[in-house]
């Protein structure tokens, strides 16, 4: 499954106090596939993925596809730090989605974690997809 390459327009369209809205029906979408889920079935916004049995690779293929269909970046930090949707809605939230304005004051970040942990991640993606 495939984000509407047009997302990211039709959320420039809507004032920004729709956008959580839009934006959670979008990613819950997309953990709802992921996990196998049918459209009736629940996604907790505040549990841990990984709890509800999402695998390293199906949250990077979640990423890869809500970054090529909303034109944003993901920090890989954001979805193995702190697991949730709900954590990865306020990041997008903070998000400037392919060309729309960048929001206002940004939600308080998550931990900061040390530059070469998140060096290592993002090498063995690197490594994981080009294999």
């Amino acid at each position: 499954m495939t984000i509407d390459p047009r997302a990211a327009d039709r959320f420039r369209r809507l004032p920004r106090s729709e956008w959580r809205t839009e934006l959670e029906a979008l990613v819950v979408r997309e953990f709802r596939t992921a996990l196998l889920m049918t459209g009736d079935e629940t996604v907790p916004l505040d549990e841990n993925y990984f709890d509800l049995g999402l695998t390293s690779l199906r949250a990077t293929e979640i990423k890869q596809r809500l970054e090529a269909g909303l034109g944003v970046t993901i920090d890989t930090s954001v979805l193995f730090g702190s697991p949730t949707v709900d954590r990865l809605l306020d990041h997008l939230l903070t998000q400037p989605l392919d060309g729309a304005p960048a929001p206002g004051p940004a939600a308080p970040a998550a931990p900061a974690a040390p530059d070469l942990r998140k060096s290592l991640v993002d090498d063995l993606l690197s490594d994981l997809y080009q294999a």
